[in-house]
């Protein structure tokens, strides 16, 4: 066989032999990580590219005609698989799974196929018309005159998988951000460098000429190199890169990636949120953005900040960024506290006051147990005197003030056990878990209509089918504040409607009585505006419903209903994709539905008209 040297062979030989590198390297991966859609991808478009450009040095070095036609068939069976194996590498690499179905893998195949069939074959002339072999600059090339068939299913079909790539190339740079703005521009590169010097070989713009040296297996050396950079310098074959954007992007919590100037590079749209800030950040200076942020520290601290929807609490964290020991940047993470720093300063407060509480309760129910006890004592002579009068009566009316005094004297015994059962709940360890809004909503309704049958209780719409962070006394919370929304209203039929509304990340429940409406220092107690220590009256019932939405993470406000009446309203968490809360101790709660000792509640009764709820008064 006879040979000839050119200088045009070494950028084609180049490519051949990267081609082989990369998809040794993809092999070496899917040996040791396993086989994945990207690897895979990746591994064969190489190897088809190492054919394309191999036979296609075979064919330019060659100066024996047979060869050089072998080697023009052959090339084509690698170049006409690049655009299809760079198409579903680039729909693997970028998480499009759900496109990479059997259907479209091997339907992308069937034209080059066809056409590789229809060169082999060459039936009537619709692949080849003429070959010939001419005189380039002292080469000895053979060429080829296309017939239809390679222009409709070679070329057209390239630009056709081309353009689809760079389409999917684009969206993700898009969607992921100037993060991946390098391995989009090796890709693009990758794409762009052979189709470009087919256009301009077809066009006969020089160097690129119909009768001279066919420069496009040349240009796939140039994307043999992008791809060799994108691979070894931007880490194109490592799938962690795409899910840590994804995570970033969706993570509730503030991720800013920093340079070795504290220049802001990346962030996500949380950070914009927690600080009450409008992005972009992009190369803006960290302590433009937050000043605690160019302390380099690596240990966690909480911040307040002060934003349009008010006091903020983050806690803030910086991890180092390193690359071969040295340090590139670093990462801030900024996670949003608030709830359980506004929960520790409750417990802070409920621990002193714990105790005074549960004095204060039990002291007010044995002296109403004493004032009763002694009405009694004074109810007792007059009874004898009904003795001989009517004696019926008289033992009709002494069961009923024998059993009075019987339940007095129990509920005074109940305090001491009342008080021991909430030293035990205050000391134990209470974690919000997913609870199913709408069943224990709608069985409170039920509970609270049936038990005041004169009042309406209703819902607006149809309670959402959620789920919220709270535990088993949500619904002692749901029967307080709608119980008391009807027994301090004194109205002749009152009216409490409730509405259950859903967000992304809140369910906020509200109850709207028509009422005289709330009395300014219940208003601030159960807002936390008032100390319980400076309380001076009732209302314990508020405290507890308000230690309860807290110990959830959950938001209580207070408002006018119009024309009169309340709107209390509490902002529940929202499971599922959100973060859970942090767990919190639980809170003591005086009000809490009684047990038959097993832990089941019992069913309550219809609460009369001076004891149920809480008093506002």
């Amino acid at each position: 066989m006879a040979w000839q040297h050119t200088v045009y062979a070494y950028p084609i030989l180049f490519a051949t032999a990267l081609s082989v590198v990369l998809g040794a390297y993809a092999v070496a991966r899917v040996r040791r990580r396993g086989r994945s859609p990207t690897l895979l991808a990746f591994a064969a478009m190489t190897g088809a590219i190492a054919i394309w450009t191999g036979f296609s040095a075979l064919k330019l070095l060659s100066t024996d005609p047979t060869v050089q036609f072998r080697s023009y068939q052959l090339l084509h069976v690698g170049s006409a698989a690049v655009g299809p194996l760079l198409l579903l590498f680039t729909l693997a690499y970028t998480d499009r799974s759900r496109w990479l179905t059997p259907s479209l893998s091997v339907g992308v195949f069937v034209v080059p196929v066809a056409f590789v069939a229809l060169l082999i074959t060459n039936p009537y002339d619709v692949a080849i018309i003429d070959t010939r072999i001419v005189d380039a600059d002292g080469l000895v090339v053979w060429r080829a005159d296309r017939g239809p068939a390679h222009v409709a299913l070679s070329f057209v079909y390239a630009a056709l998988m081309a353009a689809l790539t760079l389409a999917v190339v684009l969206s993700e740079s898009v969607r992921t951000g100037r993060t991946y703005y390098p391995q989009a521009a090796l890709l693009t590169v990758a794409v762009v460098a052979p189709i470009g010097a087919s256009f301009l070989t077809v066009a006969g713009a020089p160097p690129f000429g119909r009768e001279g040296v066919n420069l496009v297996p040349a240009a796939a050396g140039l994307s043999v190199a992008a791809l060799g950079v994108a691979t070894f310098r931007y880490r194109l074959l490592d799938l962690p890169p795409i899910a840590y954007t994804t995570a970033m992007r969706e993570s509730p919590d503030g991720i800013l990636v920093l340079d070795s100037n504290g220049q802001i590079v990346h962030s996500n749209e949380s950070v914009g949120r927690l600080l009450g800030v409008s992005p972009p950040f992009t190369g803006t200076p960290a302590d433009a953005v937050l000043p605690e942020l160019c302390d380099e520290t690596a240990d966690g601290r909480t911040l307040e900040v002060t934003t349009s929807e008010g006091d903020r609490a983050l806690e803030l964290r910086s991890q180092p960024l390193r690359s071969q020991e040295t340090t590139v940047g670093r990462v801030i993470v900024l996670r949003d506290v608030t709830a359980q720093k506004r929960y520790e300063r409750s417990l802070e407060l409920r621990n002193e006051q714990g105790e005074l509480l549960n004095q204060l309760v039990r002291h007010d129910i044995r002296n109403e147990m004493g004032l009763v006890l002694g009405l009694l004592r004074r109810v007792d002579p007059e009874l004898e005197e009904l003795r001989e009068d009517s004696p019926e009566a008289h033992d009709r009316l002494a069961e009923y003030t024998d059993r009075i005094r019987s339940n007095c004297e129990h509920v005074v015994d109940l305090t001491e056990t009342v008080g021991e059962l909430l030293r035990t709940i205050d000391q134990r360890e209470r974690e919000p878990r997913p609870v199913d809004l709408a069943p224990v909503l709608e069985e409170e309704l039920e509970v609270v209509a049936a038990a005041f049958e004169d009042a309406r209780v209703e819902t607006d719409a149809e309670i959402p089918d959620a789920t919220v962070y709270a535990d088993e006394m949500l619904s002692s919370l749901f029967y307080n504040l709608l119980t008391n929304a009807v027994v301090h209203n004194d109205g002749p039929r009152p009216e409490v409607t409730v509405t259950a509304v859903e967000s992304d990340d809140r369910i906020t429940v509200s109850i709207a009585d028509d009422g005289p409406g709330f009395p300014e220092q219940p208003r601030e107690l159960l807002t936390g505006e008032t100390p319980l220590t400076e309380y001076e009256g009732s209302g314990y019932g508020l405290y507890i419903v308000r230690s309860l939405a807290e110990g959830y993470g959950a938001e209580l406000s207070v408002a006018d209903n119009r024309p009169t009446g309340s709107i209390v309203t509490i902002r529940l968490v929202r499971a599922g994709d959100e973060r859970e809360p942090e767990a919190v101790p639980a809170v003591a709660v005086a009000d809490a539905a009684p047990s038959d000792g097993t832990g089941t509640p019992i069913e309550r009764e219809r609460p009369s008209d001076d004891a149920a709820g809480w008093s506002n008064d």
